[in-house]
């Protein structure tokens, strides 16, 4: 267990420095707001007696929606091979279906909105499986709402999860002020806390987050030093074969 190798604690005691008496320690966020985060992944941490950040997207929460990559993803791989390129042509994004998305990520939000209903339009059948509704379905508020604040500390991802550099500084600093504004609302508690949707950020997403928020985490790998920027907050990702890869990694890099 990572656990025994390190002392998990709040991730605001990371920026803080509270509790550091020289040991290394770690601090446990999941990002999107999944379903699968309050069903599997918090009544394991209250079992362990763990905590941890959970971030979330209200707006998607609100629209009762998937993140615009996940639906992307599942339509598209409905589509047989002649007709991902023919769509492919269309909108002039690569034909096989992971570059396919990862161009879309490099859009304006407007045209990759109309990429977006230019998916559905091809894919009208789509209707997601119970195993996909599992992956990608994002928690709702009365299930954010029952968890407990000593287990799980509520986060912004922003409002509707775009990739921030698409963005103008004005939308970029909408979807980050009324994320918290409505976290705060909706849930009755302070929201402090940020992450950059996929890691991507510029000059306008880290003025934004400095103004709204107490730290925010990127996807960059490594350690949090004492001296780190505390809206550039690096992190170590999960890695399927388990903890004691990521243990290694935390201690040797």
């Amino acid at each position: 267990m990572l656990s025994l190798v390190f002392p998990v604690v709040p991730l605001e005691d990371i920026v803080s420095g509270r509790g550091r008496n020289g040991r290394a320690r770690v601090a446990l966020t999941f990002d999107d707001g999944l379903r699968s985060n309050v069903a599997v992944a918090y009544p394991i941490l209250r079992q362990l007696r763990l905590c941890a950040t959970f971030f979330v997207c209200p707006g998607l929460i609100e629209r009762g929606a998937w993140l615009w990559n996940h639906e992307a993803r599942e339509r598209l791989r409905t589509l047989a091979p002649a007709a991902l390129a023919g769509l492919a042509a269309d909108v002039g994004a690569p034909a096989e279906l992971e570059p396919f998305v990862e161009s879309m990520k490099t859009l304006a939000v407007g045209a990759r909105r109309q990429v977006e209903e230019t998916i559905r339009a091809a894919t009208p059948r789509f209707k997601p499986s119970r195993a996909q509704h599992d992956d990608f379905d994002l928690a709702g508020w009365d299930e954010l709402a029952r968890l407990d604040p000593r287990v799980v500390t509520l986060g912004s991802h922003t409002m509707t999860h775009p990739i921030l550099t698409s963005l103008s500084a004005e939308e970029t600093d909408a979807e980050l002020r009324e994320s918290r504004a409505v976290l705060e609302s909706r849930l009755q508690r302070p929201v402090t806390l940020f992450c950059y949707p996929n890691g991507d950020v510029h000059d306008a997403a880290f003025s934004s987050a400095r103004r709204y928020y107490q730290c925010a985490v990127t996807v960059e790998a490594g350690a949090v030093p004492p001296s780190a920027d505390p809206h550039r907050l690096p992190r170590f990702a999960a890695h399927p074969r388990g903890s004691r890869r990521l243990a290694r990694r935390m201690l040797f890099g």
